[in-house]
């Protein structure tokens, strides 16, 4: 109920005075932690255009990943992306993207600090950022009372065509509280730019996203499988 109400208020919620004005992105995802450290996820987002209600993109990530018990901290997934584009002139085209992230993860007291390095490839896709073969994302995480969590991060966006050169940046202020042991909602602030990628502009983006997740499949004893 929370979170529906949340993502009713998002789609509302540019607003004017930053230049263009922001847009939103508006996210549901799921995912499911698997046996033998496997794991899926799934998700859908709605994307407005800078300042305005017009519903500019929407994106299906289906993702599948995998940590490593002897390698402390370490984990690899694959997510397949489809996404579809609502020019304002009207009509549609789609898009696709396969990205591969290799992250580290590290907690010290009350922090977490998560490195992520990811390759991706498909086409085509408008924005420098989305283009870059190569991201690299420094993420900080802070526990705050009542279940709530202050995530800064910083994403620098390389290569593109003609050689790996720097494409874009992208900083993310985002705010997670949990609403049960399998539910949270996350509200942030994003700016991105293009890097030497005129006439790429800045963007400001409201983001709101809830995460349902599944409850942890276990793993079958010896007896359930031969019974």
């Amino acid at each position: 109920m929370v979170c529906a109400l949340a993502l009713g208020l998002a789609t509302l919620a540019p607003l004017r005075g930053w230049g263009q004005g922001p847009q939103s992105w508006v996210a549901l995802s799921t995912g499911q932690n698997l046996p033998h450290d496997w794991s899926w996820s799934a998700s859908g987002q709605l994307r407005t255009s800078p300042g305005a209600l017009h519903l500019s993109e929407g994106i299906v990530d289906v993702g599948v990943g995998r940590s490593f018990d002897r390698l402390s901290g370490w984990s690899v997934d694959g997510t397949w992306r489809t996404g579809w584009d609502w020019p304002p002139e009207g009509g549609w085209t789609t898009s696709w993207r396969w990205a591969t992230s290799l992250k580290w993860r590290t907690k010290v007291g009350d922090h977490s600090l998560r490195i992520r390095a990811r390759h991706q490839f498909g086409g085509p896709w408008m924005r420098s950022w989305d283009r870059a073969r190569w991201r690299l994302q420094a993420r900080w995480t802070h526990d705050l009372p009542d279940g709530m969590k202050l995530i800064p991060a910083v994403e620098t966006f390389w290569g593109r065509e003609g050689g790996v050169q720097p494409a874009a940046v992208r900083g993310r202020l985002s705010l997670d509280k949990k609403l049960s042991k399998r539910r949270h909602v996350t509200l942030g602030y994003q700016f991105q730019t293009g890097i030497q990628s005129h006439p790429d502009v800045a963007e400001h983006t409201v983001l709101l996203s809830c995460d349902l997740a599944l409850k942890k499949v276990k793993k079958r004893k010896k007896d359930d499988r031969t019974s």
